[in-house]
């Protein structure tokens, strides 16, 4: 039975796509929820992808979302499962005024 790691992340996203979360090597992830809440008191944008290394294809999750002022929104209904070296990256209209939280599980794959 794999070693089973719950962790809950937490990033600002910025003007530049940039990695929010990568799956570690030897590892599978779940992420459970993916969270994002715009802190500012005008709306924003953001886009969310998923990088699958396996075949080296970026996927859209969010693209270009307004998120309202103060607000917050869920991103996630079931579960993403992504593999090593998987990874979430994000980016937003304006540095520092948005945050993604995310939820999930990470297994250790000793088959891997």
């Amino acid at each position: 039975m794999p070693e089973r790691k719950r962790r809950t992340l937490a990033a600002v996203l910025t003007t530049s796509n940039a990695d929010v979360y990568t799956v570690p090597a030897r590892f599978n992830s779940d992420v459970n929820s993916i969270y994002v809440n715009n802190q500012a008191s005008s709306a924003v944008t953001f886009s969310l992808d998923w990088y699958e290394a396996s075949t080296t294809t970026y996927h859209t999750l969010a693209e270009t979302v307004e998120l309202p002022a103060n607000s917050l929104l869920q991103i996630t209904d079931y579960p993403l499962f992504l593999s090593k070296n998987d990874k979430i990256r994000g980016l937003s209209s304006a540095s520092s005024s948005v945050n993604i939280s995310i939820s999930l599980e990470e297994y250790y794959e000793t088959a891997l």
